[in-house]
């Protein structure tokens, strides 16, 4: 616990395949060539990935290690993506569950439904709860279905509600939703937040669980989390704008901070950037003063800090932090951290993504 003596739950973590062949369409090209420019703009080396080892299919070895080993993260949540016709499979499961068995108390799972596909979406959260030991679910607002790009609200009685229902029926409490982070050439629509206040309503006894909230639509995330105390903020992706732009970080977490301060979580997406960076630079973030008498923004308390690292996603879900630091108290990781042998940045991400990046910039060039 190294950061200011706070555990860390990393709440969003990813393996993806970024290979040209895991992609189904224009869509998919889109999206992967947005994050790595994203991830590009928002790091400095060692962590910044060029293009010649970013596009390849990430694996449970790089993953981990760029998580418990080069960071100071002591425990993660794995989230595959439910948009199953925009690419073959974008973040594996296998590979969160690869970590899971490796580290036994580190790598926890959230399963993943595409709502679109009706009965099947249901099925396959009946069958993921009974195989995979999750701890939630994660929508994607948009998806292929047959060839055509469709989308659909948490509102939609037809498509959301069945698996809501499901979610109680299996005694799953969560359901993350991708909101605010549009990528590549789809509508905004989909992506606003404001359809979350019906499964709120209408579903009390489930949490749900805006990822990227607030970097888009900030006000109304804000009014969101104020009124309903079953919705929740992940942080993932905002976090990395404290790198670049940390005023714009500062607006986001105060407005959020001043709305639910017990409604914010932690994540980096990571893979999608580094996580040591990100998480150092919060460990040292204070609000600039200006901000605190422009804005009325709280002191960002050790306390607070604490809240957004760990506390508020712990007891969401039920779990005991400090359960959760034995568990790993004495495990793989701790005694590599202690021996000091941590590997440097991205030392066990394949050096061999050439070919695929080369697929992907010629893909680029003709799309």
């Amino acid at each position: 616990m190294a950061i200011n003596g706070h555990f860390v739950i990393d709440c969003v973590t990813h393996a993806f395949d970024l290979r040209p062949e895991n992609e189904k369409g224009l869509y998919a090209h889109q999206m992967n060539e947005a994050n790595f420019q994203l991830q590009h703009a928002y790091l400095d080396d060692p962590y910044r990935l060029s293009r010649e080892r970013y596009f390849q299919a990430f694996d449970a070895e790089a993953l981990a290690s760029a998580l418990f080993l080069e960071s100071d993260t002591d425990v993660a949540f794995y989230h595959t993506i439910p948009a199953w016709g925009v690419w073959n499979d974008y973040s594996p499961i296998r590979i969160g569950m690869e970590i899971r068995d490796r580290y036994p108390g580190r790598m926890f799972c959230y399963g993943a439904v595409s709502p679109l596909q009706g009965k099947k979406a249901v099925e396959d959260l009946e069958k993921q709860v009974a195989e995979w030991d999750i701890y939630g679910v994660k929508f994607y607002p948009v998806d292929f279905i047959d060839g055509v790009m469709q989308s659909f609200l948490m509102s939609d009685k037809q498509h959301c509600y069945p698996v809501f229902e499901k979610c109680r029926e299996l005694g799953l409490k969560t359901v993350a939703i991708h909101k605010s982070l549009p990528l590549g050439g789809a509508a905004m629509d989909p992506f606003r937040p404001g359809d979350v206040d019906y499964a709120a309503m209408d579903f009390p006894d489930l949490n749900f669980e805006i990822v990227h909230g607030g970097y888009a639509f900030l006000e109304e995330t804000c009014h969101q989390i104020a009124r309903f105390d079953n919705v929740y903020v992940n942080l993932e992706v905002n976090t990395a704008l404290i790198l670049r732009q940390p005023r714009a970080f500062a607006k986001m977490l105060g407005d959020l901070l001043l709305h639910g301060e017990d409604q914010l979580f932690w994540g980096t997406g990571a893979m999608f950037v580094h996580p040591a960076p990100v998480l150092e630079a919060f460990a040292n973030f204070q609000f600039p003063e200006d901000m605190i008498e422009g804005y009325g923004y709280p002191e960002l308390t050790d306390e607070i800090k604490g809240k957004i690292l760990s506390g508020n996603f712990a007891r969401m879900h039920g779990l005991d932090v400090d359960e959760l630091a034995r568990n790993i108290e004495d495990d793989e990781i701790s005694r590599v951290r202690a021996r000091g042998d941590a590997p440097d940045a991205w030392d066990r991400l394949p050096a061999n993504g050439d070919v695929a990046a080369a697929g992907h910039q010629e893909a680029a060039q003709h799309g």
